[in-house]
């Protein structure tokens, strides 16, 4: 009977409003914050290009050996105009290293943007095992509750014959009050969720996702989980490669960049001798600590990327085998809850309900063996969230996409 009530109340729970679960997650992928960090890759990879760039050639226009006191431009040989053009050159190829190191910045920020739609999927997933929960959670109460009220009956009954004091009328009307609460609690937590969703979809419109819709079955096959999207994984796979460019491209930095120069200056001519062309060059000399530093700062950001992503390497094995060792250890407290406990608890409820109508147990016995049967179907409904909740962290630290097959 408790099954088909379930069944019911799912199916009453997937109206209009409730959208299907793959349509949550196309949100997912449209998703305001999700965009953004899509718009902070475009602008790193922009940022690659400058960094790779020699820079700009400069242009000046000068004028030149003019008379002080009159400006005059032909009174003296030396007087003109002067254009110059210099260009920075690299001989080294640290631009290209740089360049190269920040575009693998953009990867593994790319890679951290797809990391954060797992995240939001997870939290999807999370939210949807708390509406089942909360949904059954309300059908128990609900058939308690039910229960509650014909037991009532037969205590006014009983009352009535004097088989029973009036303490047993109040304690059950207390009891049936108490359910009542219950149910209202629950629907007051069922509306929070449905605005949690609301939030973790950054929608305006109060969001609720169709029960039905989502493939729990998927769940099940947590130790088959592949890790082909661990983007955490690739993000410090990137971030170890940008690191090591940036320290390549320290050293080569050691070798100078030279500025090269042209000048043309045109004259007033008077001694004859036409314009004069004039060509420079510049090299900077490396006596600060200014290289030095950047190029330990380089290898210590090295050092840091390679310990970081060598700590991940190590701990997630471990850290796996902790959380399958969860996951089966809450299996089979669900296992041996449904194949006996709950068995022993409605057997316990029924027979005591039985023998209170024929006058036969006392009511304090009746209230023990409802309370103890729903606390046991209330921890079955807990186990199973507590059950799926494990499987979906399990498969989001394993590197799993979070849902089968494409997204329409």
């Amino acid at each position: 009977m408790k099954g088909i009530l379930i069944v019911l109340c799912l199916c009453f729970y997937s109206e209009a409003f409730a959208e299907k679960f793959v349509k949550l997650l196309e949100k997912i992928e449209t998703h305001d914050l999700v965009q953004s960090q899509l718009n902070k890759v475009k602008s790193i990879q922009e940022n690659a290009k400058k960094l790779g760039s020699w820079g700009d050639p400069k242009l000046s226009v000068a004028a030149i050996n003019f008379p002080q006191d009159s400006l005059a431009q032909d009174e003296s040989m030396m007087t003109g105009f002067q254009f110059g053009l210099a260009q920075k050159i690299s001989l080294s190829g640290k631009y290209g290293k740089l360049e190269d190191a920040q575009l693998e910045v953009a990867k593994s920020q790319k890679a951290m943007t797809s990391q954060l739609k797992r995240e939001f999927t997870k939290t999807l997933w999370i939210l949807s095992i708390a509406k089942e929960r909360l949904v059954k959670e309300e059908v128990i109460l609900k058939e308690n509750l039910a229960w509650i009220k014909s037991n009532l009956k037969i205590t006014k009954r009983l009352y009535s014959t004097g088989k029973v004091p009036q303490q047993a009328v109040l304690d059950i009307q207390i009891r049936k009050s108490d359910l009542r609460a219950q149910l209202e609690q629950n629907h007051y937590s069922q509306k929070s969720l449905r605005h949690q969703l609301s939030v973790l979809l950054s929608v305006r419109e109060v969001t609720d996702v169709d029960l039905n819709s989502i493939p729990w079955k998927y769940l099940d096959k947590w130790e088959l989980a592949k890790e082909d999207y661990d983007y955490r994984k690739v993000a410090l796979q990137h971030g170890l490669s940008a690191s090591e460019l940036k320290v390549s491209a320290q050293n080569r930095d050691f070798v100078p960049d030279i500025t090269l120069g042209i000048s043309y200056t045109k004259r007033n001519d008077i001694d004859g001798l036409g314009d004069f062309v004039g060509a420079s060059i510049a090299i900077p000399l490396p006596t600060s600590d200014t290289k030095y530093a950047a190029k330990k700062s380089a290898v210590f950001k090295k050092m840091e990327s390679e310990k970081n992503y060598r700590n991940y390497l190590n701990t997630k094995e471990n850290t796996l085998k902790m959380m399958a060792y969860d996951i089966k250890d809450v299996a089979n407290q669900l296992s041996i809850l449904q194949r006996e406990t709950l068995k022993f608890a409605k057997s316990s409820r029924d027979v005591t309900a039985k023998s209170y109508s024929r006058g036969g147990a006392d009511y304090l016995e009746l209230l023990r063996s409802e309370l103890q049967y729903q606390k046991q179907l209330i921890k079955e409904v807990n186990l199973i969230a507590n059950l799926k909740n494990k499987k979906i962290n399990y498969l989001f630290v394993k590197g799993d996409r979070l849902y089968p097959g494409e997204l329409k």
